[in-house]
């Protein structure tokens, strides 16, 4: 019964693995995901240099769900501000 459930879902899993956005660098190309992590990694390094300037961090109370869940906001804003419109 849940392999007719599972089985359709799949199929359209492994469809859906070529509709990634590839970008050019240098004559290389690269997926559009890996862009946008590097942009939300530099983005939360300048928040986080932002959070200790202003001394914010202890109102932080659990620091790393805090810091995974702003870089994961980040990296998806970036993906749906630049790529997901193509």
């Amino acid at each position: 019964m849940k392999f007719r459930i599972i089985l359709p879902l799949l199929l359209v899993l492994l469809t859906m693995t070529g509709c990634d956005p590839q970008i050019n660098i240098a004559g290389a190309y690269f997926p559009a995901w890996l862009l946008s992590g590097l942009i939300g990694l530099m983005a939360f390094w300048i928040l986080h240099l932002v959070f200790l300037r202003t001394k914010m961090i202890p109102f932080f109370i659990p620091i790393p769900l805090f810091y995974a869940a702003l870089y994961i906001a980040l990296t998806c804003g970036c993906w749906l501000l630049f790529f997901a419109a193509q």
